[in-house]
């Protein structure tokens, strides 16, 4: 009787079976030859038949291309390839360049502005406001401080009121008219004007020894008439000269007797002075200028000097 084969001997057996057969879709295994025959031999046996990888023959460096391939991936066509990659713009050469005929930046023009309006408000000359207009002015200067305003009631007649302090130590209040009676357009103009006064001193004329009555040439009653000019240079913000010559009548209600022995004083005394003065109104606008007026005051009382300089500095401007 045969004994059946042992479970070791199965295994085995089929270990051996699997890796004999070669796998399904696989290619044949190449076996090396053994055989010692000649170099063309050895050649012959290493081309590889359709399908099958060729193996390095022994002590032979492997072919980087076919082992970078293994296992099958395809090669790409140069063609496809070269379309694959990002195509560059063509650089056109570069061209020399003449920084001579290059145009220099061309300077943006300036704005345009529109020409300043005329300064036609005058407070000082013969210039007048205007019916309906109204001009005021300030001025600070020696021997006086004055406040000044003019109301048009005609084109060519203004009235005229202020106030003129020697600081405190007098305090005067005029009212008066100024009529242009020469009108030359923008540019000149000749009038008369005449101021009407009355002037409060701080201290009686009795203990007063060279006070506001000396500088200002002032008594408590004053009249003062004259021929008013004015001059405007070419362009509409030129400055505007005027001329202004007065004749002062002052009447003293408290005169007193300078000489000893002299008898009484009369109840009033006249005396007389010409005030002149002559200035610029430089406009800053269409309605303000700035006032510059210098001159001075020449009397005629033997107590009194020959000649008082005047020069105040204000600003005038209109309504």
């Amino acid at each position: 009787m045969r004994s059946a084969p042992s479970l070791p001997l199965l295994v085995f057996a089929l270990v051996g079976d699997v890796q004999s057969r070669p796998a399904e879709g696989a290619p044949p295994a190449v076996v090396p030859s053994q055989s010692r025959g000649s170099g063309a031999e050895a050649s012959k046996a290493r081309v590889p038949q359709p399908g099958q990888v060729p193996a390095p023959a022994r002590n032979e460096a492997p072919d980087d291309a076919a082992w970078e391939s293994f296992p099958g991936a395809t090669a790409v066509p140069e063609a496809e390839e070269a379309a694959a990659l990002p195509q560059l713009p063509e650089v056109p050469p570069l061209v020399p360049v003449d920084e001579a005929a290059i145009p220099a930046p061309r300077t943006p023009p300036a704005p345009v502005r529109p020409p300043p309006l005329p300064n036609r408000v005058s407070l000082l000359g013969a210039q007048t406001v205007g019916a309906g207009g109204m001009a005021v002015g300030l001025a600070l200067g020696f021997p006086i401080v004055s406040a000044r305003v003019a109301v048009g009631v005609h084109r060519r007649v203004d009235v005229l009121a202020g106030v003129d302090s020697a600081y405190g130590l007098m305090n005067e209040l005029r009212v008066g008219a100024r009529w242009m009676v020469l009108d030359g357009g923008p540019r000149w103009s000749v009038g008369v004007a005449v101021e009407g006064s009355h002037a409060f001193f701080l201290r009686p004329a009795s203990v007063e020894d060279r006070g506001a009555r000396y500088y200002s040439g002032r008594r408590n009653w004053n009249v003062l008439p004259g021929i008013v000019g004015n001059l405007q240079l070419a362009g509409a913000r030129s400055p505007r000269l005027f001329l202004d010559v007065r004749y002062l009548m002052a009447l003293d209600t408290e005169p007193i007797q300078g000489v000893p022995l002299g008898g009484l004083p009369p109840e009033v005394e006249l005396s007389g002075a010409f005030p002149v003065r002559l200035g610029a109104e430089i406009p800053v606008s269409e309605k303000t200028s700035y006032a510059l007026t210098i001159g001075g005051d020449i009397r005629t009382r033997p107590d009194e000097t020959d000649f008082m300089p005047v020069i105040t500095f204000g600003v005038v401007t209109g309504f």
